[in-house]
């Protein structure tokens, strides 16, 4: 599940941070299609930030087509924004092998 952490000083808005950590986590492969975001609540009470403040994120997120909202179900991921592929992996695993070797 994605921990959410929230910077005071980053002088970004702190909707702006939970998307930017949703987008990161989408290009990094931590969430991938079909996995389910922790509900506005569960956000809100872990980083100490108004419930309007996540939905607002959740939101910018849905417009943009990477996350779904499923009433009565949950915020799921519709898709990923990463460049990696089990193939890519191997494949710069075995460069990264050679590499020290």
């Amino acid at each position: 599940m994605l921990d959410f952490r929230i910077d005071p000083t980053s002088g970004l808005a702190p909707y702006a941070q939970l998307v930017q950590q949703v987008k990161q986590a989408l290009r990094l492969g931590w969430l991938q299609p079909g996995d389910q975001l922790p509900t506005v609540h569960e956000v809100a009470v872990s980083v100490t930030i108004n419930p309007n403040t996540v939905q607002k994120a959740y939101k910018e997120l849905e417009q943009a087509g990477l996350v779904v909202g499923r009433p009565g179900q949950g915020t799921f991921v519709e898709r990923s924004l990463s460049q990696s592929t089990p193939t890519t992996l191997a494949s710069l695993g075995r460069r990264l092998d050679r590499w020290i070797a």
